[in-house]
C-alpha cells in the first residue's frame, strides 16, 4: 500500500513539475511589452479582464444567492468596483481616441479653410490689381490726346 501511495505522489509530484515547467515557457514565448504594441496590449488585456470579470461577477452572484454570507457579499461588492472601474478605464481609452480622430478633423478642415481664404485674397488682390491697370491705360490714353487748337486762315 505504502508503494502504491509513493507512486501516486511521485506521479503527482511529476505533473505538478510538469505543469510548472510548460507555465515557464508559456511566460518566454509572450512577446515583450513595447512602445509600439503597448495600446494593443492594453486594449485587449483589458477587455480579457472585463469579460472575465463579468463572468465572475456573474458565478459569484448564483452562490451567494443560495448561501449569502456577509464577506462573500463584501467580496462581490468589492468584484463589482473593480469590474466597473476596468470597464471605465476602457470607455477612457475611447473616449480619447474618440478626441484625437475629432482634433485631427477639426485641424485638417482649419487648415483646408485658411488655404481657402488665401486663394480667395490672392484673387482679389489679382482683380484689384487688373483693375488699377485699366484706369491707368485710360488715365494715360486719355492724357496722351491732347487738342490740338489751330486756326484757319482764309486767303483770298
Amino acid at each position: 500500500m505504502s508503494e502504491e501511495l509513493n507512486e501516486m505522489v511521485g506521479s503527482l509530484l511529476e505533473q505538478l513539475s510538469e505543469t510548472s515547467k510548460k507555465v515557464e515557457q508559456v511566460k518566454k514565448e509572450t512577446n515583450p511589452l513595447t512602445k509600439e504594441n503597448m495600446e494593443k496590449f492594453v486594449v485587449e488585456k483589458a477587455g480579457r479582464l472585463v469579460e472575465e470579470s463579468l463572468d465572475v461577477v456573474s458565478n459569484v452572484k448564483e452562490y451567494i444567492s443560495s448561501a449569502p454570507e456577509s464577506k462573500d457579499v463584501g467580496s462581490l461588492a468589492e468584484l463589482i468596483a473593480a469590474t466597473s472601474s476596468a470597464l471605465e478605464t476602457l470607455n477612457k481609452i475611447i473616449v480619447t481616441d474618440k478626441r484625437n480622430e475629432t482634433l485631427i478633423k477639426t485641424k485638417t478642415m482649419d487648415i483646408e479653410a485658411r488655404k481657402g481664404l488665401k486663394d480667395m485674397e490672392h484673387t482679389a488682390k489679382l482683380l484689384t490689381t487688373r483693375e488699377q491697370v485699366f484706369k491707368m491705360l485710360i488715365e494715360n490714353a486719355n492724357n496722351a490726346v491732347k487738342v490740338i487748337e489751330t486756326e484757319t486762315i482764309q486767303q483770298d
